[in-house]
């Protein structure tokens, strides 16, 4: 087993870090857990912090002009270009991802190609930005030009601390009063006001495509901004701030200028403040919680809380989420600002109703309720809404497995483990202030939700099949609930996994006593575009 000051040693090396910081990043990761983490937990959670594997090899760069098909690579550049991830379906009918990025390094340029898993760097670097690539490849690209592709064995970093001199890039950005038709490579920085959601529309040869729209506006003026296709699925509200890249001017009706972002653009939601006077907002009326969908402003709805997450605080201040119900349908409240204050006044079984919200779409593409600084919530003495009991009841169902249904919500199943998915890592981290996943940028963790670096909070994933007399379902449960079916805490675990080295020893150890264990589930149903198949997500180990 590898000593960890040996350890220690090999991560300053390779990030340029003293050992004392790397031992004060350590105690701080063992004093987030009360001292539950050993040296080698804590060792591990560094290293995959800063993105460093823990076994040994020295990184020998390749500069651009240098590289050759058919080689393997490690490289270091300046992000030049970057262009965003597009989806693709394979021969063999299976889903990929892609994205690209021109390379610039003081021999010349290369494009990096990356796929699947990687592809999600291209959401997190910003033009001007050093990357480092370990176990890429060289290929030749359909013009005769050398790619490098950054494929699952590949690791990227992004601004490593390392002693290479790289040219300079400042990335040039404009202003709506600078913008002039026939202008490309336009950067701009602006303000969404009415915003119009994506509609399909069919193309002089046959396919189909997409388009959004909205007024853009900055300091300097307004102008039209078309969204294309995948740039037209970016989740935009009216009032979002948007940095656009890479897009380009070109004359619409009436030869008025249009901003166009298509599939080499990228809009990418910032909360950059530009100063800007507040926008008004449309009062669409009052909606029970079934008729909410994504991207409306102004509305009013009710409901009881069945659970309440105390407010907490992220780069942009402090928010604090509610789960109610109106006992036809159940949604989430996120509390912003100073109304996430609310939340410590609130408790489960309360009426609230909440005026002049606006709605947005989560991960799962599910509408979320928001309450800003012009939305307003409220105890409702006098509802008419059904009691707690009546509610809760209306809302459990118990159910066979073979009759599990995707969307499915507030479902239990009974059955037992048949398998454990021991092919996946058991350890994921997530934003302290937002709860969601965050990006490993190679020297901290970038959080997309509340775009800023934070600190990562570890957490365990845990995936299963459970089986009844009628059937079997994969489920997934994670925190908490992973903790509860695996019987160790997420602190054991990356104690084992800096111990062994081993990401999956966790699993290897505890899969004799889980499989065959009887277990009581209560979640929802979602339906997985990779495996073709129904998931029951874990709300609770019951």
């Amino acid at each position: 087993m590898t000593d960890v000051n040996h350890l220690i040693k090999k991560i300053s090396t390779e990030t340029g870090k003293t050992q004392k910081e790397i031992e004060e990043m350590m105690d701080k990761r063992k004093d987030a857990t009360h001292g539950l983490l050993s040296d080698y937990g804590a060792v591990y959670a560094v290293a995959k912090e800063l993105n460093i594997p823990l076994k040994e090899g020295k990184i020998i760069l390749n500069e651009i002009k240098d590289i050759k098909p058919q080689k393997p690579v490690n490289v270091y550049g300046r992000a030049k270009v970057i262009y965003p991830l597009k989806e693709f379906k394979r021969k063999d009918g299976s889903q990929g991802k892609m994205a690209s990025i021109i390379l610039l390094d003081k021999t010349g340029e290369i494009r990096l190609l990356l796929w699947d898993k990687n592809s999600r760097i291209a959401e997190q670097v910003q033009i001007g930005d050093s990357i480092l690539v370990r176990n890429g490849y060289g290929k030749e690209g359909l013009d005769g030009s050398v790619e490098v592709h950054a494929s699952s064995l590949t690791t990227i970093s992004l601004n490593p601390n390392l002693d290479v001199k790289l040219p300079p890039l400042k990335e040039k950005k404009q202003e709506i009063k600078d913008l002039s038709d026939g202008l490309s490579s336009v950067n701009l920085l602006c303000r969404v006001s009415n915003y119009y959601p994506p509609t399909e529309f069919v193309r002089s040869d046959g396919s189909t495509g997409k388009r959004a729209s909205f007024v853009g506006e900055d300091k300097t003026g307004t102008i039209r901004v078309v969204l294309w296709d995948s740039s037209a699925e970016t989740d935009l509200s009216t009032g979002d701030t948007v940095k656009l890249e890479n897009a380009y001017i070109r004359k619409g009706l009436n030869d008025e200028l249009e901003l166009q972002a298509g599939n080499r653009s990228r809009v990418i939601l910032t909360k950059n403040d530009l100063d800007l006077p507040p926008l008004k907002e449309e009062t669409v009326g009052e909606l029970k919680i079934t008729e909410i969908k994504p991207d409306i402003s102004g509305f009013t709805t009710e409901g009881r809380i069945l659970q309440v997450f105390q407010p907490r605080s992220f780069s942009g201040g402090n928010m604090a989420s509610l789960i109610i119900s109106d006992g036809e349908g159940t949604i989430r409240v996120v509390l912003w600002g100073e109304k996430s204050e609310i939340a410590n006044e609130l408790k489960k079984g309360d009426a609230v109703k909440i005026r002049n919200a606006y709605s947005k779409a989560n991960l799962n593409d599910e509408p979320e309720v928001h309450v800003g600084n012009y939305g307003n919530l409220t105890m409702n003495q006098e509802t008419e809404l059904p009691s707690m009991e009546e509610v809760e009841n209306s809302l459990v169902n118990k159910k066979d497995i073979i009759d599990l249904e995707g969307r499915d919500r507030y479902v239990r199943i009974k059955g037992r483990i048949v398998h454990i998915d021991d092919e996946k890592r058991i350890i994921y981290y997530t934003c302290q202030s937002c709860g969601r996943s965050v990006q490993n940028t190679g020297l901290g963790w970038y959080c997309e939700s509340c775009n800023d670096d934070v600190e990562p909070v570890p957490n365990l994933v845990l995936s299963f099949t459970v089986e009844d007399e009628t059937g079997s379902i994969k489920a997934i449960s994670f925190k908490e609930n992973a903790e509860k079916v695996l019987g160790m805490d997420v602190e054991e675990v990356m104690n084992l996994i800096g111990k062994t080295q081993d990401e999956f020893a966790p699993l290897k150890e505890m899969e004799k006593t889980i499989v065959d264990q009887e277990i009581s589930l209560r979640g929802r149903v979602r339906y997985s575009d990779f495996s073709d198949q129904l998931e029951f997500i874990v709300d609770d180990v019951v």
